[in-house]
């Protein structure tokens, strides 16, 4: 069997490699060769593949209680949302369960747009959040949205320590429409958009702004957050506590699975008169997965090791940046890494990355680009030794194009 024997809808091209099974920070394909999986899936095996301790977990889950109605609450349930408010620090979190990250985004704009009455959204040119028509509509400042989505405002990506023309942009927007802006998302790091790390001085000057006029401030952490920076959230390092927090991916640790924290208060502020439902919010499977991740993580110490980690991958980057010809621009915070490819000359990096995509799966090393192929993004699983970091910068060190 190869790629082109399938009855998929093509929606985008497929790598040449099937897989067929995983184990830790490696996948198998159907010739039996194993490959060093440096984005953890799609940034969700956070605990590695088919991590035993996680599978003997869904095992229980699945042998008990799976689903509910909508009306109907779980042990499980009340369990995860007692663990997830003790987790999100000051935040004191409420929280619902869902899906996918798309669905969790479009809760939170959904109830952004109830609790302040208001329609317009704020969010970053480049930023990322999902391609369903809501969450599509403040993708990309929403320039691929259809049908148009009315009231979407977009800033620029700060970057580093130069963030002046993002908050003037902001400010500019509030100035002329605050009254009709509901709510501010943002990625507290914008991965699709080019992994940028805008500085926390940056969110609390937003968080500051919103506060003037009113608007909710939404921190879409999908990526960032359930401990891929070191920290359980990304917005704990900023010292800003955001209104809602999106989580997915990491959090469900392969499996599809989302949630979405409101700060505390926030319900109580106001009136919280309009109902959600949705066949798969709530259920003790998903439950159940959340709580094992978060028992994992703190009885494994996995924050701080994310932290040391992260230096220690950022560092052989340094390294490899020194000496190759190619790359570029190391930079991270935690297990969240990017690599700039820049060649002299070049502006279509797609079929320069595609080059250096092939030569790294020719010696066992999945790799993934963004940015229309100019920037490599890493987020590798918790677990992954310094012995496979290793190996990645060797692979990536012999790459010539």
């Amino acid at each position: 069997m190869n790629t082109m024997d399938n009855y998929l809808i093509p929606v985008i091209p497929f790598h040449e490699q099937i897989l067929t099974r995983g184990e830790g920070s490696f996948v198998y394909d159907t010739k039996g060769d194993k490959y060093l999986d440096l984005n953890s899936g799609q940034f969700c095996t956070v605990l590695g593949h088919s991590n035993p301790e996680l599978v003997e977990c869904v095992k229980n889950a699945s042998s008990g209680l799976v689903h509910t109605s909508s009306g109907m609450i779980s042990d499980a349930v009340l369990k995860v949302s007692k663990q997830l408010n003790e987790i999100s620090g000051r935040m004191d979190a409420r929280s619902i369960l869902l899906s996918t990250g798309a669905e969790a985004v479009e809760f939170a704009i959904r109830y952004a747009k109830h609790l302040t009455g208001r329609e317009g959204l704020v969010c970053f040119e480049k930023g990322y959040h999902g391609l369903t028509l809501g969450t599509q509509s403040i993708t990309f400042g929403g320039r691929y949205t259809a049908p148009h989505v009315e009231q979407i405002f977009s800033i620029p990506v700060p970057s580093g320590n130069d963030y002046d023309t993002s908050i003037l942009a902001l400010k500019n927007i509030i100035d002329n429409d605050g009254d009709a802006i509901a709510a501010v998302v943002l990625e507290p790091i914008v991965s699709v958009g080019g992994m940028i790390f805008p500085e926390a001085a940056f969110f609390q000057e937003v968080s500051s702004l919103c506060k003037s006029k009113g608007i909710l401030l939404v921190f879409d952490e999908s990526q960032t957050g359930f401990g891929r920076t070191g920290s359980w959230f990304c917005y704990q390092e900023y010292d800003v506590i955001p209104d809602m927090v999106i989580c997915s991916k990491g959090i469900g640790m392969g499996y599809p699975v989302s949630a979405v924290l409101f700060r505390g208060g926030l319900c109580e502020e106001n009136h919280m008169t309009m109902t959600h439902y949705s066949s798969h919010q709530n259920d003790p499977f998903a439950a159940s997965i959340i709580s094992f991740g978060i028992d994992y993580i703190e009885r494994n110490h996995l924050l701080s090791s994310n932290k040391e980690k992260g230096i220690y991958f950022l560092d052989k980057l340094k390294e490899l940046s020194k000496i190759s010809p190619i790359f570029t621009r190391p930079r991270g915070h935690g297990m969240m890494l990017g690599l700039d490819i820049e060649i002299p000359g070049v502006t279509n990096y797609r079929t320069i990355y595609q080059k250096v995509y092939d030569l790294a799966a020719q010696k066992r090393l999945l790799i993934q680009g963004t940015d229309g192929g100019r920037v490599l993004r890493f987020l590798p699983d918790y677990l992954i030794s310094h012995e496979n970091i290793d190996f990645c910068i060797n692979v990536l060190g012999e790459i010539k194009l």
